[in-house]
């Protein structure tokens, strides 16, 4: 199990700034703001799994690295937000 856990710590790495720009992409549309953890985390999921069956892995690892590149990206977008005062 750590070694699952430890391999989807990767590749989050490697999906973070993919899902970083679809995150962008989010944001520039009408959505609410309240949306955008939430969203975060389900593009990251879609984002892990379309890497999954372009490459034949396991769905369960990379759907669990995209909801970590997803959440840490939600993350990132609220640390931003607060930080500019809530632009």
């Amino acid at each position: 199990m750590e070694n699952l856990m430890n391999e989807a710590v990767v590749l989050a790495g490697i999906m973070a700034p993919i899902i970083g720009m679809v995150i962008e992409l989010i944001k520039r549309t009408k959505i609410d703001n309240q949306w955008m953890p939430h969203l975060s985390v389900l593009a990251g999921i879609i984002v892990g799994l379309v890497f999954a069956l372009a490459t034949g892995a396991g769905l369960f690892l990379y759907g669990l690295s995209g909801m970590i590149s997803g959440a840490a990206a939600s993350g990132l977008y609220d640390l931003i937000a607060n930080t500019k005062g809530g632009e």
